[in-house]
């Protein structure tokens, strides 16, 4: 049985191969490479082991390694977003976020981490299918308690005054507005992610029709820098157009 509390050990290759193991858990498999004693890998962090004829090293995971591993099923929101989107919208310990669209489970995961232990993350997800992935990729991470999963659609949230932000990754964020709006608390950020320009001015119209502030539209490009023996470039390929941040700020009360 897993323990779904346990935080999760990396297994790194030379080749920069990841793999996560949940420590405790006995012999386990993990897919790609074959079945590992977990509970060996939790008395080898810092040290090199030897699995399937190759060589790795047992480190504790950090949110990039376990945000790296998840099984994709839902296209992922990407971490340059994702950084963008926990900083504009002021996310920490101890806050209550609501999500909706929890795909692949990428988003959930690192919000879950930056709400801490005393946090929680409420998310969203009508599919079945991505509701099923996502929940193993949460508990893969080691951060269950910190998530509530709700199969059901968001425009059914009925609450008030509860959560300290919003990300909404899903087609149509401004059908839900008048859902959404209501359980945010008074200067609670808003942030809904969407893949067209067109959407985005949707977006933004619909939250300064309800009061909304500080509303903006951000698109993040990312280009690597390839260091070396003969010289420092930028790389040939980067991170360009992945979606619109569209961001709110709520100040008008019940």
């Amino acid at each position: 049985m897993k323990n779904e509390n346990a935080n999760p050990l990396i297994l790194l290759g030379s080749k920069g191969e990841k793999f996560t193991v949940r420590p405790g858990c006995g012999m386990v498999t993990v897919p790609g490479l074959g079945v590992v004693n977990s509970d060996r890998m939790a008395e080898s962090i810092g040290k090199t082991v030897a699995i399937a004829g190759k060589d790795f090293t047992v480190l504790k995971a950090s949110l990039p390694d376990i945000l790296a591993c998840l099984k994709r099923g839902a296209q992922i929101i990407l971490p340059k977003d994702t950084a963008q989107i926990i900083m504009a919208c002021g996310i920490g310990p101890g806050m209550k976020v609501l999500e909706a669209g929890t795909g692949s489970g990428a988003l959930t995961v690192a919000l879950a981490f930056h709400v801490g232990e005393d946090g929680k993350v409420v998310t969203y997800e009508m599919n079945p299918k991505h509701a099923k992935n996502a929940y193993a990729n949460i508990s893969e991470s080691g951060l269950t308690e910190r998530v509530e999963m709700r199969e059901a659609d968001l425009a059914t949230c009925a609450e008030t005054d509860v959560y300290d932000a919003a990300v909404l990754d899903m087609p149509e964020p401004w059908a839900v507005l008048d859902a959404v709006t209501p359980a945010l608390k008074v200067g609670a950020y808003l942030c809904a992610y969407v893949p067209t320009m067109n959407q985005a001015e949707t977006v933004v119209r619909a939250l300064r029709e309800r009061g909304y502030a500080e509303t903006h539209v951000q698109e993040n490009l990312q280009r690597e820098l390839v260091v070396g023996p003969g010289g420092t470039r930028p790389s040939f390929e980067m991170l360009g157009h992945t979606g619109y941040l569209c961001f709110g700020r709520k100040i008008i009360g019940p």
